[in-house]
């Protein structure tokens, strides 16, 4: 029997924009499917390519108000360092 193997798109042209307009954008990962790293790589190599600079992924976790965190990527243009709080 051969494994069926699920394929998670990017929202490509949503991340492009949001990077375009802020230098920074995060993609929430799944807790069903993580990302594996190599995945991130890919996408983080594939929007360098779409917005003709460097773009970096870093695993972050993100700190709501409420106390909660959201556990994603974040992914950053040009070399430009997010603002953490």
């Amino acid at each position: 029997m051969t494994p069926v193997k699920s394929y998670r798109l990017f929202p490509y042209s949503e991340i492009v924009g949001v990077l375009k307009e802020d230098g920074t954008a995060f993609f929430e990962n799944s807790r069903d499917q993580p990302l594996k790293p190599g995945t991130v790589w890919k996408a983080a190599r594939k929007l360098s390519d779409l917005m003709k600079q460097p773009v970096k992924a870093e695993h972050v976790v993100m700190r709501l108000k409420d106390g909660a965190g959201m556990e994603g990527y974040l992914f950053s243009a040009s070399g430009r360092r997010s603002r953490r709080r």
